[in-house]
């Protein structure tokens, strides 16, 4: 589980149902009802997006799973430096807590897209026997405070299990 702050007290109305990802290794909750897009097992990556909104920005969330060099501390500034310096994305905070079960970051960010809609992004990493994990959500930042209690309750489900997380047949991997 995810230390997702839980400040408004509002339960979310949705309902939601697990998806995972690399095995099983990596689950978290989606609502029910959004799109879901899954790429295949190697490619570590699921995605949820809300209902079309004639148009307007469609909240997401999206987990990433793959190799990463180094511990968290490296990965999580290669991370930074690439928002920083290509896609114009503005850090409004940063700290660490515990993701998925493991010692990991949390960071909000803002940026523009290019219709100029105001997004902002948080995300949660940990690394895990060599493997970055991420669950980012975006959402216009105007509906921020709307879907705030979606957003905790979601990051909250981010599980992350040692076993499974990178294949067995990795050079140096103990197995467990």
């Amino acid at each position: 589980m995810t230390d997702a702050r839980t400040d408004s007290g509002r339960v979310p109305t949705t309902r939601l149902t697990t998806v995972s990802a690399r095995g099983g290794s990596v689950s978290f909750d989606v609502p029910t009802g959004w799109e879901t897009i899954v790429l295949p097992e190697d490619a570590g990556v699921v995605a949820a997006l809300e209902p079309d909104r004639s148009g307007l920005f469609r909240t997401n969330f999206v987990l990433t799973a793959g190799p990463v060099d180094g511990p968290l501390g490296d990965w999580q500034r290669q991370i930074m430096r690439h928002d920083e310096e290509v896609a114009d994305h503005l850090l409004l905070d940063h700290e660490e807590l515990g993701v998925g079960g493991h010692a990991g970051s949390r960071r909000l960010t803002t940026h523009s897209t290019p219709a100029r809609e105001s997004v902002t992004t948080e995300s949660w990493s940990t690394v895990v026997d060599g493997t970055g994990v991420t669950l980012t959500a975006n959402v216009g930042t105007l509906r921020l405070t709307e879907m705030g209690p979606l957003i905790a309750a979601v990051a909250a489900s981010l599980v992350v299990r040692e076993t499974g997380c990178v294949p067995d047949d990795v050079p140096g991997r103990v197995p467990a």
